[in-house]
């Protein structure tokens, strides 16, 4: 009788720790920030043929993946056929920024026949960064 009322206090006990254990949030981090073109009439969204000397505009939504993931910086690169890299416009997110954050980057293509490449890139706080390309073969 005694073997039976501390298996059955044993069992109780490992069921108790489980039922607490199951209790306990998980939190995943290390996922990329969200980045996306934002379509629209005006706005490219893919790699384009585009028109010498003429102005464009691109938008774009950068998104925390997780709360405990807030963005912390956002960039815009440019790269001209055969050229450097060239940052065009960067920012440290603060506020509802690192959460939501949308910008719309005007361009005017090349005077000249060749490629135009846009590199943005959003980066939160554990350094996970996440990127989109754009290439424009300006005719």
């Amino acid at each position: 009788m005694q073997n039976r009322s501390l298996f059955i206090a044993c069992l109780a006990s490992v069921l108790l720790i489980f039922g607490f254990s199951s209790c306990v949030k998980t939190i995943t981090l290390g996922n990329k920030p969200v980045l996306q073109f934002v379509s629209g009439i005006d706005y490219i969204t893919a790699d384009s043929t585009l028109v010498q000397d003429k102005r464009y505009m691109i938008k774009i939504n950068a998104a925390n993946a997780e709360n405990q993931s807030p963005n912390t910086t956002f960039e815009v690169v440019r790269t001209y056929s055969g050229t450097s890299d060239t940052t065009v416009y960067y920012q440290e997110l603060k506020g509802d920024e690192q959460v939501n954050f949308n910008y719309v980057h005007t361009f005017t293509t090349l005077k000249k026949i060749g490629t135009e490449r846009y590199t943005f890139t959003v980066k939160n706080t554990h350094g996970i960064a996440n990127q989109k390309i754009l290439v424009m073969t300006v005719k």
